[in-house]
């Protein structure tokens, strides 16, 4: 089959770019649950059209509501939410993480970790599964053991898949950059998630001070700074300000944002949840990049 001339075509690795869905992902929603059916053109190649794009924005739509990835396709098909509820699927998929952690299996946990990253956009995945599992492991203080090694192993997961997936991507350099270890994780997501789309993305560890992360970005002549807070002292918070105020790229903040950063049209505050977060940064930026 030959690329229509009349419509815009994609490279899976563009539209990766568009949709925020990174490449592993869009194959596995095409062989596993058949709820996208990319083109081919004659050597074989994937290319994507606008109503690919159409397309998974309404995937997006019923994952962001709850549905797994399984329950989509019959929602694509019949378009009635009302005559169908989310099952169960990511009470399922937590309590398999909880077992896993409990355990200590860490080979456990990381095919768990490659199912999830693989079926489902880093956001979803995180507010729907990892997030919860957090909160519950965050919450046993009699056991923090457990606590320590799933956010361990996901950090070295995480760290593991940003560099893998860094070897292919040739879009706009960013430095992500936090104040604190307990943010790490959180920013180590935001990471995977721009790298989804294409972004270059750097990112030298929590330990960082606001002058080394500042040397940093200027070494690296990044196009964008994104600065996770983590709650800590004035003195502390202003030395991170003052890095911002320095810094001659747009600056991005999300996270505990001191409320003595002042509002600037160079330093964007991002929103709450991470989702928005990472469209925001992404539509700011630039799409195709």
């Amino acid at each position: 089959m030959t690329m229509a001339s009349h419509d815009q075509t994609y490279p899976i690795r563009d539209f990766a770019r568009l949709t925020g869905v990174n490449p592993v992902t869009l194959r596995a929603w095409e062989r596993r649950y058949g709820v996208i059916q990319p083109q081919r053109t004659e050597k074989g190649h994937r290319y994507y059209t606008d109503n690919h794009l159409q397309r998974v924005q309404h995937i997006l739509y019923w994952l962001e509501q709850g549905y797994p990835i399984r329950q989509v396709k019959l929602l694509l098909q019949d378009h009635a939410s009302e005559q169908h509820q989310p099952n169960d699927d990511w009470q399922t998929q937590q309590q398999q993480l909880l077992n896993a952690t409990l355990a200590l299996d860490s080979h456990k946990l990381d095919e768990l970790w490659n199912e999830g990253f693989a079926n489902y956009p880093i956001a979803i995945y995180y507010q729907r599964c990892l997030q919860p599992v957090l909160e519950t492991l965050r919450g046993c203080q009699h056991q923090p053991l457990t606590r320590k090694v799933f956010e361990h192993l996901l950090r070295r997961k995480l760290h593991a898949l940003l560099q893998h997936q860094q070897k292919h991507n040739d879009g706009a350099e960013v430095l992500m950059a936090t104040n604190h270890l307990d943010a790490e994780l959180i920013t180590l997501i935001c990471a995977y998630g721009l790298g989804a789309a294409g972004f270059r993305v750097h990112y030298f560890g929590s330990a960082l001070t606001a002058e080394e992360c500042h040397l940093s970005a200027m070494r690296l002549s990044s196009s964008s700074l994104w600065l996770h807070f983590h709650p800590c002292p004035a003195r502390e918070a202003q030395d991170w300000i003052d890095c911002l105020h320095k810094q001659p790229q747009t600056c991005f903040v999300s996270g505990a944002i001191p409320p003595t950063l002042d509002h600037e049209d160079r330093i964007v505050r991002l929103p709450c949840t991470m989702g928005p977060q990472i469209q925001q940064f992404i539509t700011q930026q630039g799409r195709m990049l």
